[in-house]
């Protein structure tokens, strides 16, 4: 296992290598959802079941060959020398393992010379098996699996339709990646259960082994009544738990596990370009293809309004230049004055826009400006060891 400064030192060469995602070294990559939303599962706090989803009276939605065919053949043609696939639902794995073995098959058929191909996939865990770990092994695809932490809180939200424990379900599927040695990491959604337990769920993966992590705050805001719904995180409490994640996480700077979003900050305090998309200058680094090749700007946004073209119709280096797609990405910039003047701003850069409120302001923008104010001192230490440990390196070589 890798520790301490070893382990972010490692992080950060993956997001400066373009590792974690190859749409950083100045392409884009595709989020596609080969089953549209369709799952397993029935999350209570899932962002896809609301009324706004296009595809919400669709029975069983697959992403059938031509659409396949023809998205990977003509992304590939235009990803330059890194070529992402990010695949979700849903729950992706409903497409079945012939689909990725297609998958896999186009992607070889159609690749440049020289092109670096990744295929990132997202799951619940509860499908995965040995047939499933032996192909991800084989063609070296990094799995995202969702957790949220012991039994009693992942639970809490997250409902298997067959009535199966989804813990259980998702630990077994964590050991079939471990069995064939599959690169994965957890992927949890904060929820106002869990949001309130950081030092616990961080106890509960170092304990079981997982130092890979992502946590995600989940905050949906019903636009009639203007507020956020039940289980959403509120902001002072989202506040506590990254200030208190990030006090048993430094370990006197030496971390025993990987947090995306530490660190990316840690990467912007190194003058390095961040990773994650809310964290950039404007949004477009990736697009949604649903399972029919409908074309959106973004996962949290596939709403009509947001439809920018079809892969049958329009070539997708065509529809990431249209309009649509360009006045979107532009809305990121166009947040409150207060972020303008912010001084956290060269961290955030405004935002994620499905954290916006009605008024402009980011529902997240106080809870993040007291973390980057409680843990300035502290990411200045880790980049001035970091940068030590850079130059003795540069000095062997």
């Amino acid at each position: 296992m890798e520790t301490g400064s070893d382990l972010v030192l490692k992080i950060l060469e993956d997001i400066s290598f373009e590792r974690i995602n190859p749409s950083m070294a100045g392409g884009l990559s595709l989020l596609i959802k080969p089953v549209s939303a369709d799952c397993n599962m029935r999350c209570q706090y899932c962002f896809y079941i609301r009324p706004g989803d296009p595809y919400r009276f669709e029975e069983h939605p697959a992403m059938d060959d031509v659409i396949l065919r023809t998205m990977i053949s003509g992304y590939m043609k235009s990803a330059g020398r890194c070529a992402s696939f990010g695949w979700q639902g849903g729950e992706p794995l409903l497409a079945g393992i012939d689909f990725f073995k297609r998958v896999v098959d186009y992607q070889q058929r159609y690749g440049l010379s020289a092109q670096l191909v990744s295929n990132n996939l997202q799951t619940n865990g509860a499908l995965l098996n040995d047939e499933w770990a032996r192909f991800f092994k084989r063609y070296h695809f990094f799995i995202g699996l969702s957790l949220d932490g012991p039994e009693e809180y992942h639970n809490t939200y997250r409902h298997s339709l067959n009535g199966n424990n989804s813990f259980h379900q998702a630990m077994k599927g964590i050991q079939a990646l471990r069995d064939h040695e599959v690169e994965f990491s957890i992927l949890t959604v904060l929820n106002d259960v869990t949001v309130k337990r950081p030092a616990e769920l961080y106890q509960f993966f170092i304990r079981n082994e997982l130092y890979f992590l992502q946590f995600i705050p989940c905050v949906e805001i019903d636009r009639d009544a203007q507020e956020v719904k039940g289980y959403s995180v509120s902001v002072e409490n989202y506040r506590d738990f990254l200030c208190t994640l990030f006090d048993v996480w430094y370990n006197k700077g030496k971390p025993l596990a990987s947090i995306r979003l530490f660190e990316n900050i840690l990467a912007i305090y190194m003058r390095m370009d961040p990773e994650i998309c809310a964290f950039q200058n404007q949004c477009g680094s990736y697009v949604v293809i649903e399972y029919n090749g409908d074309v959106y700007p973004c996962d949290f946004f596939v709403e009509e309004q947001w439809m920018a073209g079809n892969l049958l119709a329009t070539p997708i280096n065509e529809i990431v230049k249209s309009q649509k797609l360009q006045t979107f990405n532009s809305r990121k910039m166009q947040q409150s004055s207060e972020c303008h003047s912010c001084e956290w701003n060269f961290i955030c850069h405004f935002g994620c826009q499905h954290y916006r409120l009605p008024d402009g302001r980011n529902y997240l923008c106080d809870a993040y400006k007291e973390f980057f104010s409680y843990t300035q001192e502290r990411f200045d230490l880790l980049k001035q060891n970091l940068n030590l440990t850079l130059r003795s390196e540069f000095q062997l070589l």
